[in-house]
């Protein structure tokens, strides 16, 4: 019979998919057969959320991710309930792609996917039946990383498989790091390197890196560089294009930005300065290549710094003197550091994978029961966790200006909307109004389900009709759409035949209204709300250049909706100031 081993990995960086990458191919090479899957696939409408939301908090709301990975120190009042519902949103499709792979072992390289996992494996109905093993990318051993649910938790150091045994009470062990061959053997001479790249042949190098998403704080680290004497550095920004620029405008060393050469970067190298801990981190030590690490990323990054600095195979620089004798240590002729992180690897973890494989027998768990006051405390626990991740993350990301449209820059107009309800889209002057003053309209699903006729004349009058969602939004959204963005989209666009490019929610924006708003091309419109009794009064509204306005009309009929709008309209003029219709791409999304 065909061992036959499951490797779930996430689209999340390239780090988890790196190392599943590498395993396979070890393992294929020992005549298993493996299938790869993305966790995140496994939910098609959660996974996506999930990384589109991890992205935000470490491109613009950094202090998020740091608080999440902290709280979750607290143990199993959040990892547990959280465990239960990724079984409960995951756990289906992981099953489905075991059974149909004809699995005799399933092995995690991705936090989540390895709480799922541990959760199917302990469960009293239909637990999974094959073992479960994580592969632990980081060095920082994190909560979430690990469940006693897991049968075997393979690290890349000896300190992090004593975490994970004391946090578990299971089987753990220290293979080393997973790394492509390209960075084992196959590295060439630094001279050949450095012509090869284009490094000059007699410079003191620092590779500088920030993952593939290019997240974190390059710009400073340049600076600090720069202060810390003759550097050459070499940056890889990722996919990060608007770093890109923005470092190779300084005019300071060598910018690149996805590489496929970083083998030869690294041997071209003296240090790599890096900010996470992550894949490029191990391959540094494969290399032989010292590691200082500075200014790291929130969360895991910070915690990979610290440890990876107790263990002796890297340097945690805290400040640019910090960094100048970090580099001066790194970089000194005993090469003591790079020599303990190349210890690193003194096993295979494809081994032990696929000895577990072959025996295709799970180490006995005992089964977990929990009382009902605890059961409840996990469901309340877990409510408020989603909760806060969906809406209050979610929030920030509108208020930081997220996918936003934003007015040109010193603009002297005003971008006014009107969010238009049954009876006043149903008056048939009321298009060409809006059309004569370049007022935008807003119109929600169920208004485009009910008036096709009136959406599509507000379009044939040249009027831009932003997608106003589906119904009213609430604080209490969990698992919906906040504000039903897609299915409003479609049906303005079956109305109109133009693609909608602007959303205006209400008060309160999701995570999951935001990631399906950016997913659909739709940037949202930010604006002041201007009531109706407050325009009812001539000249009561003080309007700033620049300033994006919703008229809150969805109660107001016909004739009440026009004799403000053309107060509003008054008012413009008389302040000097011309209506117009808001861009929608005139401002790139911050990174």
């Amino acid at each position: 019979m065909t061992t036959s081993v499951l490797v779930v990995s996430a689209s999340v960086g390239a780090g988890h998919d790196g190392a599943a990458r590498e395993l396979t191919q070890r393992l294929e090479a020992k005549g298993v057969r493996t299938q790869t899957v993305d966790f995140l696939d496994a939910a098609p409408r959660i996974g996506p959320m999930i990384k589109a939301v991890y992205e935000f908090q470490l491109r613009v709301a950094p202090w998020s991710y740091e608080a999440l990975y902290r709280v979750c120190y607290l143990g199993w009042i959040l990892c547990a309930p959280l465990g239960f519902l990724l079984a409960a949103v995951f756990g289906r499709q992981l099953r489905r792609w075991a059974t149909e792979l004809g699995a005799s072992a399933v092995v995690s390289t991705y936090p989540l996917s390895s709480v799922a996992l541990g959760r199917l494996r302990t469960r009293r109905w239909r637990p999974l039946d094959i073992p479960a093993i994580t592969f632990i990318t980081d060095f920082a051993v994190h909560p979430m990383w690990v469940h006693p649910g897991i049968d075997l938790n393979l690290c890349v150091h000896p300190d992090s498989a004593a975490t994970a045994r004391e946090a578990t009470g299971r089987p753990a062990t220290a293979p080393g790091p997973m790394v492509a061959q390209g960075f084992r053997s196959e590295v060439p001479s630094r001279a050949a390197a450095r012509l090869e790249m284009g490094i000059p042949a007699d410079a003191q190098v620092a590779l500088v890196v920030a993952g593939s998403w290019g997240v974190g704080e390059l710009e400073e680290t340049f600076a600090a560089l720069a202060a810390c004497g003759d550097w050459f550095p070499v940056a890889v920004c990722g996919q990060n294009e608007g770093l890109r620029q923005r470092l190779e405008a300084l005019g300071t060393g060598k910018v690149l930005g996805w590489s496929d050469k970083m083998p030869q970067l690294m041997a071209a190298s003296d240090v790599l300065l890096q900010n996470a801990g992550g894949l490029t981190c191990m391959e540094a030590f494969a290399v032989g290549l010292p590691v200082v690490t500075y200014r790291p990323i929130p969360g895991h990054g910070r915690q990979n710094a610290i440890n990876m600095d107790l263990a002796g195979v890297a340097i945690f620089a805290t400040d640019t003197e910090s960094l100048r004798a970090a580099l001066e240590r790194a970089t000194d002729p005993g090469r003591e550091m790079a020599r303990l992180g190349r210890a690193m690897f003194c096993g295979d973890a494809a081994d032990e994978v696929h000895e577990m494989a072959v025996a295709s027998a799970p180490i006995p768990l005992p089964v977990m029961h929990h009382s009902l006051p605890r059961r409840l405390a996990l469901a309340g626990t877990a409510a408020v966790t989603l909760y806060a991740g969906l809406n209050v993350v979610g929030d920030a990301a509108n208020a930081a200006g997220v996918d936003a449209a934003r007015p040109p820059a010193n603009s002297l107009s005003v971008y006014p909307f009107v969010r238009l309800g049954a009876q006043a889209l149903s008056d048939p002057t009321l298009p060409a109004l809006l059309a004569h003053d370049h007022f935008s309209a807003v119109v929600n699903g169920g208004l485009a389900m009910a008036y096709p006729t009136a959406v599509r004349q507000l379009a044939r009058d040249g009027v831009p009709v932003a997608n106003g969602g589906n119904r009213a939004p609430t604080n209490l959204d969990v698992l919906t759409v906040g504000n039903n963005v897609s299915t409003a989209a479609d049906l303005i666009t079956d109305d109109t035949g133009l693609p909608v490019t602007l959303y205006a929610p209400g008060a309160v924006i999701n995570d999951s209204d935001l990631i399906f708003a950016a997913a659909a091309h739709e940037q949202i419109v930010r604006s002041r709300r201007l009531a109706i009794k407050e325009l009812e009064i001539k000249g009561a509204t003080k309007l700033a250049p620049g300033g994006v306005y919703m008229v809150a009309g969805s109660g107001a009929t016909g004739p009440q909706l026009e004799s403000v709008l053309r107060t509003l309209h008054a008012t413009i003029a008389g302040e000097n100031l011309t209506s117009s219709y808001l861009p929608p791409t005139s401002s790139p999304t911050p990174t």
